[in-house]
């Protein structure tokens, strides 16, 4: 295993209304990577409309090494949230860029902020470091890995599962009467088709299994080797439909780098997605979601705000 105690490590994250959740996953990162001799936070704001922007002074003013920027509302000039996140991830790669060699971190931890990241642990972090021939270690989560949308295996995900769901999508015919029972057999059909190319994705990784070489993926959590983010960023090549990590990604490993899925590096249990894989619990959500008597309910707000 590595010696980490000389070792130094980048938090870096993109953000948006996340008051109700940031200082908790901070003081968490910060309990998880205690082994390091120095932590360092750097985060990317953009069009949040609660108090996230206070929190971030907040913790500007008690944490010495936690640092950030506000980019100020992006929604307008960039409609698309995929691609507002694509910008906003390449803004803490030119922040990686400008650190000096001597500050420069051994390693960087991407990670969402958001609650997803809630099981993360020393443990977790370290075992990562067991083995060297990596460049970069993604978490895993015990109720099921979610994030099929970055990622890429020749056999478990070869691409992305959107467009084979609106390829798919486009050979149901859409009810052209309001009569209930078509309406649900729409529902229905489209609910199998996401079964097929997406919850069936989501398998259960134990965290007694192998280390699990992708192409891409993401999952909440990533470890970087610093020098992939010195060379590489999120911008695309190509005008094609791509997550931002799989843009980075793909230069990775077209160059040979190594991407690997840590079973044991495990940063949450269930999350808002990967509970989906149960049509029952899908039903609920969906019931929820369309009544707006229940939707506005203190109770739903209450069940909602239960972290799993």
């Amino acid at each position: 295993m590595l010696t980490l105690e000389d070792k130094s490590i980048l938090v870096v994250a993109t953000i948006r209304n996340v008051e109700k959740t940031l200082i908790s996953e901070i003081n968490n990162c910060i309990r998880a990577l205690n082994g390091f001799k120095s932590i360092h936070f750097y985060l990317v704001e953009s069009d949040s409309t609660d108090k996230t922007q206070a929190i971030l002074k907040q913790l500007k003013e008690t944490l010495p090494s936690f640092s950030y920027t506000s980019l100020g509302i992006l929604q307008k000039q960039i409609p698309d949230r995929l691609e507002r996140i694509r910008y906003c991830r390449n803004f803490y790669i030119k922040y990686i860029r400008s650190i000096s060699k001597e500050k420069m971190p051994t390693y960087v931890l991407v990670v969402d902020l958001d609650g997803m990241n809630s099981a993360l642990n020393s443990k977790s972090v370290r075992s990562c470091f067991m083995r060297e021939d990596w460049d970069v270690v993604l978490a895993n989560q015990t109720f099921g890995y979610y994030d099929i949308l970055a990622l890429r295996h020749p056999v478990w995900q070869k691409g992305d599962w959107t467009v084979e769901f609106e390829k798919e999508k486009k050979k149901i015919k859409k009810p052209k009467s309001g009569y209930w029972l078509y309406k649900i057999v729409y529902f229905l059909s489209l609910d199998r088709i996401k079964r097929k190319v997406l919850y069936s994705k989501m398998i259960r990784i134990n965290k007694r299994d192998s280390w699990i070489e992708v192409d891409s993926g993401f999952g909440g959590a990533a470890i970087y080797k610093t020098e992939v983010l010195l060379k590489y960023d999120y911008s695309k090549e190509f005008e094609s439909v791509e997550t931002d990590h799989v843009s980075l990604h793909r230069k990775l490993s077209r160059d040979g780098g190594k991407i690997v899925i840590n079973p044991r590096f495990i940063n949450s249990h269930f999350n808002t997605y990967n509970i989906n894989r149960y049509v029952i619990l899908r039903m609920i959500r969906i019931i929820l979601w369309r009544n707006k008597r229940i939707y506005q309910s203190q109770l739903y707000r209450l069940v909602k705000s239960i972290k799993l």
